[in-house]
């Protein structure tokens, strides 16, 4: 049996073959035009082989690989945005830098995260971590919904229980919903884009974390940072300032220009907007 797969995105294009032959598994992988790098790894059996090869190739689709028939040639790469390569390298920062992404949710540590991401991005040059920021205010400006606040309300804003009924103190800080949405984008692209949609994505039982702890302020500042660590950075914002004068279009997270799609609901209403999110979390939180 032997399957070829290939992956193509703003900054990959990479190819990975799995062949199975009676008790030899041999994984042959590497950028695409390159001969790249290969691997054998014998079982004792043709069954083991076979099913450890049929395993892998599940686990590359599942990681965006696409199959490639037998005689098909892999497709040219399409040309790449600006705005592309700088969304796959903000993801790609924020999920490599994250140590424990494959933990408990105990062992994650918030802080530890955003030192291990300043680390990674103190080795891009400036421009890399132009986009890092841009995309970052790009995304927390997607973030301010009033959906996004409402379930920070259900995080973290007290609460009562009138029979039967939960009512929310539903006053939020303006500095503590960019915190929150900060903590929502440590947790990664697959997540951001199902919480974005629809908040009940936060129960659906892909995803665990800690829900007392909730902020992720340091992230607004990562990219200047890691740009202090090799270079002069007076005022500590030299990257943050650029997003500024290069791109008006961007909406700053703390701008007074932001505008929210509705007012965010609060009292008894979150019950019965959000009953089964509302149900898990008061559970957790009591």
């Amino acid at each position: 049996m032997r399957q070829r797969l290939f992956f193509q995105d703003a900054t990959s294009n990479k190819f990975w073959t799995a062949e199975a032959d009676d008790t030899n598994q041999i994984i042959s992988f590497g950028a695409v035009g390159t001969q790249g790098r290969r691997s054998e790894k014998q079982f004792a059996s043709a069954d083991a082989c076979l099913a450890d090869t049929e395993k892998l190739i599940q686990q590359k689709i599942k990681k965006g690989y696409s199959k490639l028939a037998e005689n098909e040639v892999i497709p040219e790469k399409p040309a790449s945005s600006s705005d592309e390569v700088g969304q796959q390298f903000f993801w790609r920062s924020i999920e490599k830098s994250n140590k424990k992404r494959n933990a408990d949710w105990s062992e994650y540590n918030t802080e530890e995260h955003i030192e291990n991401l300043t680390e990674l991005l103190s080795k891009s040059g400036k421009q890399k971590l132009i986009q890092f920021e841009k995309q970052l205010q790009i995304y927390l400006n997607q973030l301010y919904t009033a959906e996004i606040a409402e379930l920070s309300i259900i995080l973290e804003c007290d609460f009562k229980k009138e029979n039967g009924t939960i009512i929310y103190d539903h006053s939020l800080s303006e500095d503590g919903f960019i915190y929150f949405r900060c903590w929502l984008l440590l947790k990664g692209q697959e997540f951001f884009s199902e919480i974005s949609q629809d908040i009940n994505a936060l129960t659906n039982g892909k995803y665990s974390f800690d829900i007392g702890d909730t902020w992720g302020e340091d992230l607004l500042c990562v990219a200047d940072e890691a740009y202090s660590v090799n270079h002069d950075n007076e005022d500590g914002s030299e990257i943050r300032d650029v997003i500024a004068k290069q791109f008006p279009e961007v909406i700053h997270y703390d701008s007074m220009e932001r505008v929210m799609n509705r007012e965010p609901k609060g009292g008894a209403e979150l019950q019965a907007m959000y009953p089964k999110l509302v149900e898990e979390i008061v559970c957790v939180r009591s």
